[in-house]
């Protein structure tokens, strides 16, 4: 099909044309190794690039489709998925944010007419998930700018036709971002990692000696790293949508396996504890498909993210989590066959070691959980107000939990917490961030047939997280105990707590 009567389709007919032919991409067939040109040309020919591309450069220009196509290709390859986001969420996304007019321009024709790739290097050998420690350095050179450093962890390092590059000025605390075309030089892979998961998106380490032409800055002016922060928001949220892909397959693929797996006179599936773990897989995924809902239909990628921080840090570690234990327990499921790399009937070694990178990429699920903590207990703290229950009343991203929440004791979780405890407060403010979710996703009409959940699967994912928030709320108490300043079992109500299903209440 032409580029011309792919953006004349409607959504659902592009949408749907793009979902028909994916099936050599499915991560049962395609071989893990990075992308050829070849099968990358097949998605560009189906529009994968599109959405992320402005009207008037002659893309669809489209929020919910770059989600859509994300969401899509995630079910049906992990690793893809995160090949697609990176494209488009983190290249493409800014140079349409940012770029100069005439960057945009040759950006959009390259993408819009060849089997290009675009990456993000960000990442340092010395740096770690401080960006603030970074060595790459920057300084003006004539009519343009000199870059020089190194970077690592950069997906698609040997086989990416652009980059976007932060650098920092060797002199003031000042950090700016930069488009690099390959073909100009300087950007050379010294080594190729060996990942354990991912493997489709090529990793590695590079040395920069780059000039690049004075409009191929960007133009970010927040102070210190806060472009960089409202980067990360985008990806961070689009976890929400490859999570979703990834756990509506696994679900399906968890029942049947189950299903038709003989055991005696039976199958798998006639055992109680296995139908219990199905459901988990199927409610992780309810609990996906809200935070996706969320960001199809709440967020929107062509507008700046930075007031979104909180909501991003906790669609990334919730979903993140879950996808790593459904994985886990699709393997479980699958038994011997399951840690078989190319097993006839499953993906499951290749679902586990895909998904358990995602609570380490984009910054560590530990570290963003303190973020999240520290972002709820500032707001807390300029409320004025003294009960955290109260203020998750109030709180726009946690408010919908609030009735949910009432049975559990929160009231020590912002008592000057330690380190170790606000680690445990984000991964609980995750959790009320779902159930949040949750909430607001039962009732509601779903974005489409194919993201539609039965109404009886919110109050057992509700079920599910709020459990979770009780075990959370005793490891908080734990870690002070542990550490000599924990208050005794008695002091949390949440020891005690019961959390059921009710199918008119959710749980109570």
């Amino acid at each position: 099909m032409s580029r011309n009567l792919l953006i004349d389709l409607g959504s659902s007919e592009f949408l749907d044309n793009f979902r028909r032919n994916i099936d050599e991409f499915d991560s049962a067939r395609l071989p893990q190794e990075p992308l050829s040109k070849e099968n990358l040309r097949k998605l560009v020919e189906l529009g994968i690039y599109l959405p992320a591309i402005p009207r008037e450069y002659g893309g669809r220009e489209s929020h919910r489709e770059m989600c859509e196509i994300i969401e899509i290709m995630s079910e049906r390859n992990l690793p893809m998925g995160m090949y697609t986001m990176i494209v488009t969420v983190l290249f493409l996304r800014n140079v349409a944010a940012s770029g100069d007019d005439a960057l945009k321009k040759e950006v959009f024709e390259d993408f819009l007419d060849n089997p290009v790739i675009g990456g993000l290097a960000f990442t340092e050998p010395s740096s770690g998930s401080n960006l603030a420690r970074m060595q790459t350095t920057y300084h003006e050179d004539g009519d343009g700018y000199r870059i020089t450093g190194t970077k690592h962890w950069q997906a698609f390092s040997e086989q990416a036709d652009w980059w976007i590059v932060c650098a920092k000025h060797p002199e003031r605390k000042e950090f700016a971002y930069f488009a690099h075309k390959r073909s100009d030089g300087g950007f050379v892979t010294t080594e190729v990692y060996d990942s354990l998961g991912l493997k489709n998106l090529g990793y590695g380490l590079n040395t920069l000696d780059l000039r690049v032409p004075r409009h191929y800055r960007l133009n970010k002016t927040r102070e210190s790293l806060g472009d960089a922060a409202e980067i990360l928001c985008a990806s961070r949220f689009s976890k929400a949508a490859m999570a979703s892909g990834f756990l509506r397959r696994l679900s399906t693929e968890a029942l049947r396996h189950v299903s038709t797996r003989k055991i005696g006179d039976g199958t798998l599936h006639d055992i109680d504890y296995v139908r219990y773990k199905v459901s988990r897989i199927r409610q992780n995924y309810v609990v996906c498909n809200a935070l996706y809902r969320h960001l199809m239909l709440d967020e929107d990628y062509y507008t700046d993210l930075e007031n979104s921080m909180f909501a991003s840090l906790a669609t990334k570690v919730l979903s993140s989590e879950l996808m790593l234990e459904s994985a886990i327990d699709y393997q479980q499921l699958c038994g011997g066959e399951g840690y078989r790399m190319g097993a006839p009937d499953n993906i499951a070694a290749y679902a586990l070691l895909d998904a358990r990178v995602y609570t380490v990429f984009d910054g560590t699920n530990d570290l963003l959980c303190q973020h999240l903590a520290n972002l709820f207990l500032r707001r807390f703290q300029q409320s004025g107000l003294r009960s955290p229950l109260e203020f998750i009343g109030r709180f726009g991203y946690l408010e919908d939990a609030f009735f949910l929440l009432t049975d559990i004791n929160l009231s020590h979780l912002t008592d000057a917490p330690s380190q170790d405890r606000i680690v445990i407060l984000g991964r609980i403010l995750s959790r009320m961030y779902g159930i949040s979710m949750l909430q607001k996703s039962s009732g509601a009409a779903a974005p489409s047939a194919r993201l539609a959940v039965d109404e009886a699967d919110y109050p057992k994912a509700i079920a599910v997280l709020k459990n979770e928030i009780v075990a959370l709320v005793n490891e908080y108490e734990l870690a002070g105990r542990l550490a000599g300043t924990g208050a005794e079992p008695e002091a949390m109500r949440a020891h005690t707590t019961m959390v059921t299903v009710n199918s008119k209440a959710g749980v109570h």
